[in-house]
């Protein structure tokens, strides 16, 4: 399905709140507000935090804000929905390159889905799973919820779960995979290990872009500004990925792909420093950055049989001698990269490393 499809699809989603909260065609009710847990005991169901104003349909309650990402890391194909929630009077730490810093009791929400046929959404959907990132005294604490069949709300996992799923994807084959759902440990080999846990997706970068809250598309970062969300006013113009999907140059494509996708280890403070792979958009830049921080020539450090017997990360010119495509268009457990619970390889983000490979000028690395 394509990103402007699912675009469209949580536009509608936030168009039906905000006829409920200005007297449109959906009846009035009771507004809902959101109900932490307290610190260390999650409630048993996603529906007790009181986030959403219908949890099958993910219509968030009024002071819950959806918003979407440039660049979204890889699972299997699913399609994600993402909220935010900040106590209220609080405010983000707002960076212009760095993470932004939310404030104590803020809530981060991303729910998993397939599309019964993703030629059509007007088929409905299978709702998965509901992630939970939670700013607690003593730092991020991750929850993980699984949907029931009936889809009307979704219960507290502690121990990871795998879920089969049927559904037609957008060339109208019929697909029938397991997908993984991961528990909270799972969680922190990207997100890092506590105390250390951060978001990844919410920061300028990945957010500085349009969606409709209602009245037409309008930035986010924007929006949130006007909420009175941030402890300073964003600058502009700000920091933006591209859709690696999208028709940008290459170059900016394989970068976006590569922050969402591998950066949360691949970086100088992160699980895979000792590599000497570094991923971040900023490390990557073919201007100002060092063609071997992201691999050019550069022989691996860890790969070990994993390299396939290839030689270097990247070799300028031939994706198919480089260790870096072959390890993302891996599915083996002690192969495949990024290592997360995927069953399938990402099959577009391949196409676009190759393609950002095959455009650098082809030179020996021997």
């Amino acid at each position: 399905m394509s990103s402007a499809r699912i675009h469209l699809a949580s536009a509608s989603l936030y168009l039906l709140v905000a006829c409920a909260s200005d007297g449109g065609d959906v009846p009035e009710a009771e507004p809902i507000e959101p109900n932490p847990a307290p610190p260390g005991t999650p409630w048993n169901t996603l529906a007790e935090w009181r986030l959403f104003e219908d949890v099958e349909r993910q219509l968030p309650a009024s002071s819950v804000l959806p918003f979407e990402v440039n660049s979204v890391l890889y699972a299997d194909d699913a399609e994600k929905q993402r909220f935010v929630w900040l106590p209220e009077g609080s405010k983000i730490g707002f960076r212009a390159t760095e993470r932004w810093e939310f404030p104590p009791g803020s809530i981060l929400v991303k729910t998993f889905w397939f599309p019964n046929d993703a030629r059509d959404l007007s088929a409905g959907r299978r709702l998965i799973e509901t992630r939970l990132l939670v700013n607690e005294p003593e730092g991020w604490v991750g929850h993980t919820y699984v949907y029931s069949d009936a889809q009307r709300d979704a219960a507290l996992l502690l121990t990871g779960r795998t879920v089969d799923v049927d559904w037609v994807d957008a060339t109208g084959s019929e697909r029938r995979q397991k997908y993984e759902v991961p528990n909270a440990f799972d969680c922190q080999s990207c997100h890092g290990t506590k105390p250390n846990t951060l978001p990844l997706g919410a920061r300028t970068r990945q957010l500085e872009r349009e969606t409709d809250y209602g009245a037409g598309l309008e930035n986010q970062i924007d929006h949130m500004a006007s909420l009175g969300w941030f402890d300073a006013a964003p600058p502009s113009p700000r920091e933006r990925l591209v859709d690696p999907h999208s028709a940008g140059p290459i170059t900016e494509r394989a970068r976006a792909y590569l922050d969402a996708n591998c950066a949360h280890c691949h970086s100088d403070r992160g699980k895979a420093e000792s590599t000497g792979l570094w991923l971040e958009y900023e490390r990557t830049d073919p201007i100002s950055g060092d063609p071997s921080d992201w691999g050019v020539c550069k022989f691996p450090t860890s790969a070990g049989q994993a390299s396939g017997g290839l030689d270097y990360d990247i070799v300028p010119g031939d994706p198919d001698a480089s260790i870096l495509v072959y390890r993302v268009a891996a599915t083996a457990a002690a192969v495949k990269m990024p290592p997360l619970l995927t069953r399938l390889a990402d099959g577009h983000g391949v196409q676009v490393l190759r393609e950002w490979i095959l455009s650098m000028p082809p030179r020996s690395c021997d």
